[in-house]
């Protein structure tokens, strides 16, 4: 479990659930993105885009080790 909480400013918190699970000889990331109360389309998309680009980076790196 990968679990953590992000805080984007003073008296936010958002909860971030993470799992690793096994599949076989290899495994599956499960990231889970909350969509918060009042955001817009836009946003969710931009923190949806982020999202990929950090776990594609960690997808290269685990590959190359």
């Amino acid at each position: 479990m990968l679990d953590h909480w992000v805080y984007p400013q003073p008296g936010v918190e958002i909860y971030i659930p993470v799992r690793v699970l096994s599949n076989g000889s290899r495994c599956e990331l499960v990231f889970t993105l909350f969509r918060l109360p009042g955001m817009i389309d836009e946003q969710f998309s931009a923190d949806a885009e982020w999202v990929m680009r950090d776990l594609a980076a960690a997808k290269r790196v685990l590959e190359e080790s």
